[in-house]
């Protein structure tokens, strides 16, 4: 068995609003509703973010991370989309991260793998 593809899908409670907040995020990526009430984001060739309109109580507890090449410019960027933002984090020689939420409550994180010294 191989898998091709992933599709991680959370849950908003407003889907125009949170096409527009991730359109901010992750850029003008291509993107399409497969249906109604459903927003499909192709993040990678091999990763596709569905956004789907349901009422949203709390936060879904999940965490969608976003591996970047420069966690400063993602960690400037997505603290001008007006959401609490965590400070970034260091595990030495392996990863730098913080955490965020989307304003649905989704946990949302971005990272940075640090390069190893030999």
């Amino acid at each position: 068995m191989k898998i091709n593809s992933v599709t991680a899908g959370i849950p908003v409670a407003n889907l125009e609003k949170s096409i527009e907040w991730y359109r901010k995020l992750l850029g003008d990526l291509e993107s399409f509703s497969p249906s109604e009430g459903i927003w499909e984001i192709c993040v990678t060739p091999s990763f596709t973010l569905q956004l789907f309109e349901l009422e949203v109580e709390e936060s879904s507890m999940k965490n969608i991370g976003f591996e970047s090449t420069d966690i400063e410019e993602s960690h400037r960027l997505v603290t001008t989309l007006d959401v609490t933002v965590g400070e970034i984090e260091t595990v030495p020689d392996m990863v730098s991260y913080f955490e965020f939420s989307d304003p649905f409550g989704n946990l949302l994180s971005f990272y940075q793998v640090l390069a190893v010294n030999a």
